[in-house]
């Protein structure tokens, strides 16, 4: 059990019963955590696998949740194009192809005007 950061006190619980009215109570109570830990120590392997993989979901979630707000705030500030040298090849190639249109456009109507 760890020591409760106020004061150094170290609850001490006797049973699981004890221990689950604690967390009942919420983190309000100051003896939740060591009444977690109580409860993990005398854990069934199969409860703890499952604790470490809600633990890993919600972290994967909230992960997430942080990244789409980012990536919200980054769209809203400005437009941010991230391509690769391939992708502005390609526009350049394209940028190239539409003056050389132009330019082919504007030479066959002035052919054709005299």
């Amino acid at each position: 059990m760890s020591s409760n950061d106020e004061g150094g006190y170290t609850p001490t619980f006797t049973s699981s019963g004890s221990a689950l009215r604690t967390l009942r109570t919420g983190k309000r109570n100051p003896n939740w955590k060591a009444a977690a830990e109580f409860l993990m120590e005398r854990a069934a392997p199969d409860v703890k696998l499952l604790v470490e993989a809600a633990t890993q979901i919600q972290m994967e979630k909230e992960g997430l949740l942080r990244t789409d707000k980012k990536e919200l705030v980054a769209t809203k500030k400005s437009f941010r194009v991230n391509l690769g040298w391939l992708q502005w090849l390609l526009i350049a190639a394209s940028g190239v192809g539409l003056v050389a249109l132009l330019a082919w456009i504007v030479e066959n109507a002035s052919l054709r005007v005299c």
